[in-house]
């Protein structure tokens, strides 16, 4: 299971009243990071859109542990740690500048049929994309 990385700095529209990045833009940074990942593994938007195949997030938890700030640069690291069937576990980590971990993440999740909507088993192309294998 190879580990991605996706570099990226905070911006405006991520800090909240108190200057700081808005707990629920975390999540919009982890899924920029998830599809920065599987985009540069041959399964991005379009590859979703013909094959009507794609992820579906089932549960996520999220442990803060830094603060980020305004034009700060960061790394999230994302790599699938399981995959049981058809539920698979996906593991973020941001890291500041320092190396320090700023955020931890594990966000279930499963491949999905888009015209069925129904979770089914991997494909390979998706799980090449997921996996980096």
């Amino acid at each position: 299971m190879k580990m991605h990385q996706y570099r990226t700095q905070i911006r405006e529209r991520h800090l909240d009243s108190f200057g700081h990045v808005n707990n629920a833009q975390y999540l919009v940074l982890f899924e920029e990071a998830r599809w920065e990942m599987i985009t540069s593994r041959g399964y991005g938007m379009k590859e979703v859109h013909e094959t009507k195949i794609g992820t579906v997030i089932l549960s996520c938890s999220v442990k803060f542990k830094r603060e980020l700030s305004l034009r700060e640069w960061i790394t999230i690291e994302t790599e699938l740690v399981s995959i049981d069937k058809k539920i698979g576990i996906i593991q973020h980590r941001i890291l500041k500048e320092d190396g320090k971990i700023a955020a931890e993440a594990e966000f279930q999740m499963g491949c999905f049929d888009l015209k069925e909507r129904k979770l089914i088993q991997p494909t390979e192309q998706w799980l090449r994309a997921i996996n980096g294998d």
